[in-house]
């Protein structure tokens, strides 16, 4: 008969025979109930295919090593061991490296960052800050031992010497790079005030992606994005794009390029205030020739607008005033004569003194009231008479 274990040997047996035959092994399959990293920051879901599940385990320093975001669903490659939990009777994989399948962990974080950066507007060509025509300080953010400064400096000198070049140095690869740069733009923007600075290059030179990922890390890209600084990304060569070239203001293939962009050629600039100064020479005579030709016609205008013509002008008018109010005077002093003549001529035919001429008289009373009626006197009554040349007092004898 054979001889009986426990379950716990059974257990730690079957342990120790699996594990090591699967300690190090690669399997692809469908991440499955994802739920994100448990609050210690360990990743606990399940790893499956359309036939078979196995529990997975990515320990918190696994997890936060990855670029890319898991999801449900995602298909992955995992390397890691078999870990099989004797108490329970469970085994579960526990990864060491995660990788999507079919593609590149950091293809898959840049592919990701981009549509997440895409769909909150990061990108878009309305939020990008035009660059000064003739900056006269501009910052570079890169290390500063690396070949891209002293392209840079060198370019900017050699094109004009009077732009002044203010280099920070932050660590452009690695581990915190991203960090580091990040933290750069926004304290020389806090600073800019005083610092007076026109725009800024952001970059370093050429390398693989992951040389280059930390200007695909989402800190670069929110501070280039918050940036009042007008910012030019110089990151790696002409085939190379990364978070950051989107997010800036202007992409400049190489470092170089960046400062051929933002400095202006001295030559140029003098060549072209020579050519102002001749316009301005050109517009000021023909300015001086306009304002003489208006002067002198002024003068003129003066000239016959001055007091004593002004006065001889005056003296004129009004001697023609004076005359004809002396005309108007006459002709309204005769007119009015002769209807004066004729309404005396006419009054004069309708006075009573010339009917008592004629022989008539006017008798009035004792008071004085003319007598038109013989029923107005009686016997006895003292009248008077009017007649032309006199008066004649009487006694009424009888009124019949």
């Amino acid at each position: 008969m054979m001889e009986a274990i426990s379950v716990t040997e059974f257990s730690n047996r079957v342990k120790r025979c699996l594990e090591p035959q699967f300690s190090n092994v690669a399997v692809t399959g469908e991440l499955s109930n994802y739920r994100g990293p448990h609050h210690s920051g360990h990743v606990y879901c399940n790893l499956k295919d359309s036939g078979a599940q196995v529990r997975l385990i990515i320990w918190r320093g696994t997890f936060e090593r990855l670029k890319f975001k898991l999801t449900d669903g995602l298909e992955v490659t995992i390397v890691g061991k078999l870990d099989v939990y004797a108490r329970r009777g469970e085994y579960s994989l526990v990864a060491t490296s995660v990788q999507p399948k079919g593609v590149g962990g950091l293809q898959l974080a840049f592919q990701q960052m981009y549509e997440r950066l895409e769909q909150e507007g990061l990108f878009d060509p309305g939020h990008k800050k035009p660059l000064p025509e003739y900056p006269q300080r501009i910052a570079v953010i890169t290390s500063p031992t690396g070949a891209a400064i002293h392209d840079i400096i060198t370019t900017a000198q050699r094109r004009n010497r009077l732009v002044e070049i203010l280099v920070y140095p932050a660590k452009v690869q690695g581990e915190g790079a991203a960090e580091q740069v990040a933290r750069a733009i926004r304290r020389l923007n806090a600073l800019n005030a005083s610092l007076g600075i026109d725009a800024m290059i952001v970059g370093r030179g050429g390398g693989s992606l992951e040389d280059l990922w930390a200007f695909n890390e989402e800190a670069v890209a929110r501070a280039i994005f918050d940036s009042e600084i007008p910012v030019v990304s110089a990151v790696g060569h002409e085939v190379d794009t990364t978070i950051a070239d989107l997010v800036a203001d202007y992409r400049a293939p190489t470092p170089t390029a960046a400062a051929e962009i933002l400095v202006p050629e001295l030559a140029g600039m003098v060549e072209l205030v020579t050519e102002y100064q001749l316009k301005l020479g050109r517009g000021l005579r023909h300015t001086l020739e306009l304002w003489r030709g208006r002067l002198e016609t002024m003068g003129e205008r003066l000239a016959g607008l001055g007091p004593l013509n002004q006065l001889r002008r005056e003296q004129q008018r009004l001697d023609y005033l004076m005359e004809g109010l002396k005309w108007s005077m006459h002709h309204r002093l005769k007119d009015r004569k002769e209807k004066l003549n004729a309404l005396g001529a006419h009054l004069e035919a309708l006075s009573p003194l010339k009917v008592l001429e004629r022989g008539y008289s006017i008798t009035r009373n004792a008071q004085g009231k003319v007598i038109k009626k013989a029923s107005e006197v009686k016997a006895g009554d003292t009248i008077v008479s009017k007649i032309a040349d006199g008066t004649v007092t009487s006694e009424v004898l009888s009124a019949e």
